[in-house]
């Protein structure tokens, strides 16, 4: 049986330079369930080392967590890969810090990029240069994730900066790219917004939260059999009766019913 279900698919963990150090993943996971959330997706910078820490806290948990990471391109537009495993979503990663410049990350500037267990125990910390640009160009970036079978969504298209829409002007038509990521919903609204609403790609929205205190502060609902991997492909594609929405349910219920209604 299908029903609504409500996910957030962009949250960072304390691997990410620019995330707050309470972000570990116990903590993520009790926030997100506190919520409400059915579905989270982990996407630090450039890197998934903590991917299976959080799908670890979560065991317990009524929560589905979704392997992923957020590749800076050499366009600078930032771009959520998500993937069904953390087998997939490491070998992503081989891919992607091939690309990133040489050089060791200086944690008194950038800040810290810790790697640790479901336990929120320190393992280590990457060293790479994760807050910067991959050599890798968002075409090539797009096909590796589809290669290992994955849902390609530009993030934070509204964004003045590090989006997609920045960096080419325009959203490129018949890409390989799954849905569009806005961070306000009322940016669908604005005429500069038009040329998103008109792609045809499905919208999402989600927190990009940097601290345990945003997330779920934005969220994307699905219409979905379960919280998975697979479902999720299936309402991006809007396969079986299977959807999304950025809107409240009844809300969205509701303009369907009157469209179809004008549509007669």
């Amino acid at each position: 049986m299908l029903r609504w279900l409500k996910v957030d698919l962009h949250i960072h963990t304390v691997l990410s330079s620019c995330a707050e150090l309470s972000m570990g993943p116990k903590d993520i996971v009790h926030k997100a369930v506190s919520e409400g959330l059915d579905m989270i997706a982990i996407t630090d910078h450039n890197a998934a080392d903590n991917v299976a820490a959080v799908i670890g806290a979560a065991r317990n948990w009524p929560l589905t967590v979704i392997a992923g990471m957020e590749v800076s391109t050499k366009e600078e537009a930032h771009v959520l890969c998500l993937f069904e495993d953390v087998d997939r979503v490491m070998r992503f990663q081989e891919f992607i810090q091939a690309g990133l410049p040489e050089g060791v990350n200086d944690e008194s500037f950038f800040g810290p990029q810790i790697i640790c267990d479901e336990n929120e125990h320190v393992l280590g910390k990457c060293e790479k240069l994760l807050a910067f640009s991959t050599r890798h160009p968002f075409d090539s970036v797009a096909a590796k994730a589809r290669e290992l079978g994955g849902i390609v969504i530009p993030a934070h298209i509204d964004r003045k900066s590090c989006s997609l829409l920045k960096a080419f002007g325009f959203v490129p038509q018949n890409a390989a790219i799954d849905a569009l990521e806005i961070q306000e919903v009322k940016n669908l609204e604005t005429l500069q917004m038009e040329h998103i609403k008109n792609s045809g790609y499905p919208i999402v929205t989600d927190s990009d939260a940097h601290d345990v205190d945003r997330i779920g502060s934005r969220y994307t609902y699905i219409y979905a059999a379960e919280a998975s991997f697979v479902e999720l492909k299936a309402a991006l594609k809007g396969d079986g009766g299977r959807r999304i929405s950025v809107r409240e349910p009844a809300q969205e219920v509701l303009e369907a019913t009157l469209y179809e209604r004008n549509d007669e």
